[in-house]
């Protein structure tokens, strides 16, 4: 029958992707990778290197809710620069904060006008 002979040529098939003892596949090219060899500005590259510089100082947590769009770019941002959650967190709220002092301002005049 001619069956029998799809058969051992399917199988055939099947065996030559499986890799024998000590035979190393080798893996295909991954994201990671891929994005890696794209020459990337050096102003980002400068920013990066102050994200993962960034020392935070505390022991406080806070929980906050994200949007699995922002929990996405988070894990991204991790697996390929290595840069933690916590620190970017920080720093993006520290720099809002430097970038934005007419918001310090008001939060100290609501807190000299407190009364307790």
């Amino acid at each position: 029958m001619g069956s029998g002979n799809y058969i051992n040529k399917l199988v055939q098939g099947v065996r030559g992707e499986i890799p024998t003892p000590g035979e190393e596949k080798k893996a295909e090219s991954t994201y990671s990778e891929n994005f890696g060899s794209e020459e990337r500005n050096s102003e980002v590259d400068e920013l990066l290197e102050r994200i993962r510089d960034y020392k935070v100082n505390g022991e406080n947590r806070r929980l906050i809710r994200m949007d699995s769009k922002i929990e996405d770019v988070f894990k991204h941002v991790n697996y390929l620069f290595g840069i933690k959650v916590t620190s970017l967190v920080n720093y993006v709220c520290w720099d809002f904060l430097e970038n934005n002092p007419e918001l310090v301002n008001e939060i100290k005049k609501s807190l000299n006008q407190l009364k307790l």
